[in-house]
């Protein structure tokens, strides 16, 4: 199982560059190469990411768990969380307008209701091999509907850069606290 979430995550990695690359360069096929091969000589010398999940660095929300697989500050483009929602809890409502998110469920069930920038409101059943896209700018919350914890790998894209104001998974957390009320001494337990 450790070996299909580095896997993922390290797809998830080239993958997220190639889509930064061509959408920052808005031109010629060219241009686009030479954008992803610079971007491949400043990646960081460290490739392969742990998710045992006793080693990482740990924020306990009181609404789920993050568990911080790679920070942003080690990518151009992306991060990788491991979220835990216990049974009946769920993540609180929220929505981004600097990334858009990838989700592999791992275990437990859930269901992903999102609302569209028109107001439009979705709920999804997810089961474990899930794949799920959260767009950019629309409201999402991730429910556990199962007597089991329901896990699943995040990865934050993106695709214009991370907010200069947030360099770090732990800064954005902090804003994550302040905007609910949250005390990060709290949260932040490993």
């Amino acid at each position: 199982m450790k070996t299909k979430i580095v896997l993922f995550v390290i797809i998830a990695f080239v993958v997220g560059g190639a889509v930064g690359a061509l959408v920052a360069s808005g031109s010629s096929k060219k241009e686009e190469v030479s954008t992803q091969e610079a971007r491949v000589t400043m990646m960081p010398s460290k490739i392969v990411y742990t998710t045992d999940e006793s080693v990482m660095d740990e924020y306990r929300f009181p609404t789920h768990d993050n568990l911080l697989i790679m920070d942003r500050a080690y990518a151009e483009g992306c991060e990788a969380i491991l979220v835990r929602i216990a049974p009946e809890k769920f993540t609180h409502r929220h929505a981004h307008n600097d990334t858009e998110q990838l989700y592999y469920v791992l275990s437990g069930e859930g269901n992903v209701v999102l609302e569209r920038p028109d107001g439009t409101v979705e709920e999804h059943p997810i089961v474990p091999t899930n794949f799920v896209h959260i767009p950019r700018n629309n409201y999402h919350q991730i429910f556990c509907t199962s007597a089991d914890t329901l896990k699943y790998v995040a990865i934050d894209c993106f695709t214009f850069g991370h907010n200069a104001d947030e360099p770090t998974w732990d800064s954005h957390a902090r804003v994550v606290c302040d905007d609910n009320g949250y005390n990060y001494d709290e949260v932040r337990t490993r």
